[in-house]
């Protein structure tokens, strides 16, 4: 693995984050962060059931290191797809 300074950070740091999305407030916990092809990609537990989302510019708001957070925009409908099947 090639070293790695103090101040890089990775999508891989994300784990352990907690996730608030600009129009459902808190999701929670960041339990899993997976690198597929050309995108890095989220797992959180949220209402007891575990939703993805991808990490990328497009999605991500804001994210403080100090505080453990992350703020996101999902997409409209994306929550309804793992809360209503």
């Amino acid at each position: 693995m090639p070293d790695r300074s103090d101040d890089d950070f990775h999508y891989n740091d994300l784990k352990g984050f907690v996730v608030f999305d600009e129009t459902h407030g808190e999701l929670g916990e960041i339990i899993e962060v997976n690198e597929y092809p050309q995108q890095f990609v989220a797992t959180v537990a949220y209402q007891n059931k575990e939703i993805l989302f991808p990490l990328n510019d497009d999605m991500i708001v804001e994210i403080d290191e100090d505080e453990g957070t992350i703020l996101v925009d999902l997409p409209e409908g994306l929550l309804d797809i793992y809360i209503n099947p």
